[in-house]
């Protein structure tokens, strides 16, 4: 999410419980609305301990669903660069289309996919590269040793590859469910507002707000945290980045400078497809 964006939200939130703080206090009796706050806090403690464990477990759950995240998109990654290095041993001609078609693959998941994946959609540009792959692993040979091997990597690469792709498509269309969200928001708005009863026109002004406001701030701040981490491809600060895929570009450039390899042009630098 974005930190000013966050910012913003918590100080409105707090602005707003700040005011409301304020009128209760205006309308509550002296002495406040308990004659026994030892006896009052106890309601309070249960509902924060409930909320909190809530609140954890919902955080546990979005932290899996961002590590799973992570995992899906550098297993992919990875497996582009395997693949490129299996094509190394294959002909000419078909190591030349598949390896190009692997960058542009690449090129295609950073430029098209990722910015997408923010409404949990995949590029019809990275499908089409996965459909050209298909194709030529359908040509790919096996006729000395050194080829069956390449030939096995490649098959290996390409199942981790799709693997890796599926899971990170089935990450950013997830969500927390409806009722966890509406849950955490019921206790959210439970503890927040038994806050409210405690405001007593006797007690330093001063007090009544800190406590408000830091109850309200923390509450919401953690309700932003949850969102950021079961959102993970949101295009934001916090966001997972495709540096694992832009890592595999580099190193394939890199080895194609080093050799002296120039593949055909089956793309541009955003990976769409060229005549």
């Amino acid at each position: 999410m974005n930190p000013l964006l966050a910012s913003l939200v918590i100080a409105a939130s707090v602005l707003v419980m700040v005011a409301l703080m304020l009128v209760a206090r205006r309308f509550a009796p002296p002495g406040g609305r308990f004659n026994d706050s030892d006896r009052a806090s106890g309601p309070f403690g249960f509902l924060g301990a409930g909320f909190v464990i809530l609140l954890g477990f919902v955080i546990f759950l979005s932290f899996g669903t961002y590590s799973d995240a992570r995992t899906h998109s550098e297993s992919e990654a990875t497996a582009v660069l395997d693949q490129f290095a299996a094509a190394e041993v294959m002909p000419a001609a078909i190591r030349a289309r598949a390896q190009s078609q692997l960058v542009c693959y690449g090129r295609s998941v950073v430029h098209q996919e990722w910015p997408v994946m923010k409404d949990g959609q995949s590029s019809a540009v990275t499908d089409g590269w996965v459909v050209s792959l298909e194709q030529t692993e359908k040509s790919l040979p096996g006729t000395n040793g050194a080829q069956d091997a390449a030939l096995t990597d490649w098959y290996d690469a390409t199942h981790s590859r799709e693997m890796g792709r599926r899971g990170r498509l089935l990450v950013a269309q997830g969500d927390i469910p409806t009722l966890l969200w509406s849950l955490l928001i019921i206790g959210a708005a439970l503890v927040v507002g038994y806050v409210l009863l405690y405001a007593d026109p006797t007690e330093e002004i001063i007090g009544q707000i800190a406590m408000m406001a830091g109850v309200t701030a923390l509450v919401v701040a953690s309700l932003l945290a949850v969102e950021m981490l079961s959102s993970p491809f949101q295009n934001e600060n916090g966001s997972i980045e495709p540096t694992g895929m832009q890592y595999s570009l580099d190193t394939m450039r890199a080895e194609l400078a080093k050799d002296g390899t120039v593949l055909p042009l089956l793309c541009d630098a955003h990976g769409i497809p060229v005549s």
